[in-house]
């Protein structure tokens, strides 16, 4: 494929060529009408030489009837006019054309012709020339454009390869923190759940009941409700109030007492577990452990296999902080999510 200077010079080489092959073609058909004259010019030349030399020869003598005679002298009068007719054209009348004459009004309608073809050629080739110029202006304007480009294209990979290695780093932190993250919002709720390991959850005792004093209302409603049972328990509660939050139109709050020790809230809810039917002055109520919100919505979360299982008899149990453990058999499987329970429970169905 031609760039557009190489489609220039072969055009001017064209136009070389095509004028250089008339020219060559012009000055062939010379030449033949040159050697032709020159033949011609010779052969006369050996014509007269002959008659001159039939002049000075012996004449021979011919016999002819008066017939012959009269046509032999009206030959001789004609001959007469016509030489007498050259004579005066050499003499008075226009010049005689030459062999150099011919030749030199030939090479003269040589170089019209030249000049003519070669002005031709060149006015028809000047608006492809033209034309070809400005393809070669444009072509040389884009190729400018494209190296701007191809050097911008070349900053801009450079920068995306350094964005593409930093984005890489960022995204092996994110995941790092990501993990850590995880890590921290697990310890923080183990703590905090921990740190309820002593409160317990007090749910159905009217609104209004406990007074002005809650912790004494509920020191005094353990030792009436719960009695000495079990034995050498003395509830001794370091605070009691009701759950933060708006006072509901319908129902009651509850009330979060936390235990002086572990050990004493520990009893007072394995007899609340054993015992059923507990009330105050008429109002049932039930004793809960304090979890964490995040923590009860998982442990919620097992509530319905729970069902399930109770309803078939098979024993389970929630495990601290929220894993439900089942036994069939003697055989125990623990289940750290309910959908992961909740299969198990349907494949045992199906069998």
């Amino acid at each position: 494929m031609y760039n557009i200077h190489q489609l220039m010079m072969r055009g001017k080489v064209i136009t070389q060529y095509y004028t250089q092959s008339m020219s060559s073609l012009i000055k062939r058909q010379f030449r033949k009408i040159r050697f032709y004259l020159r033949n011609t010019s010779k052969t006369e030349m050996s014509k007269s030489h002959g008659t001159r030399q039939g002049k000075g020869q012996p004449q021979l003598t011919q016999h002819f009837s008066p017939h012959d005679k009269d046509a032999s002298k009206a030959d001789a009068s004609k001959a007469g006019a016509s030489k007498a007719g050259a004579s005066n054209v050499a003499t008075g009348g226009a010049q005689p054309l030459t062999l150099d004459m011919l030749i030199g009004e030939l090479e003269k309608l040589r170089k019209d012709v030249t000049g003519e073809l070669t002005t031709s050629l060149n006015t028809a080739m000047a608006p492809i020339q033209a034309s070809l110029q400005k393809i070669a202006d444009t072509v040389a304007s884009h190729t400018a454009t494209i190296s701007a480009m191809e050097t911008a294209l070349s900053s801009h990979s450079d920068d995306l390869s350094t964005l593409q290695h930093e984005v890489a780093t960022l995204k092996s932190k994110v995941e790092t923190t990501t993990q850590m993250n995880e890590k921290l919002q697990l310890a923080v709720e183990d703590l905090v759940s921990r740190s309820k390991r002593q409160n317990l959850r007090v749910i159905g005792i009217p609104e209004g009941a406990e007074g002005t004093d809650t912790r004494l209302f509920m020191t005094t409603l353990f030792k009436d409700v719960i009695g000495d049972t079990p034995p050498d328990t003395s509830f001794e509660l370091d605070r009691a109030h009701r759950s933060l939050g708006p006072k509901p139109a319908q129902g009651s709050r509850p009330i979060l007492v936390r235990f002086h020790r572990y050990i004493q809230k520990e009893r007072v809810l394995l007899w609340a577990k054993k015992t059923r039917g507990i009330s105050y002055q008429g109002y049932p109520i039930r004793f809960f452990e304090d979890f964490s919100a995040s923590l009860a919505k998982k442990r919620a979360s097992f509530n319905k296999v729970k069902s399930l299982l109770y309803k078939d008899g098979i024993r389970f149990g929630l495990i601290y902080p929220a894993r439900l453990r089942v036994t069939i058999d003697g055989q125990s499987r623990m289940f750290d999510s309910a959908d992961e329970a909740e299969r198990f429970y349907r494949d045992l169905s199906s069998k």
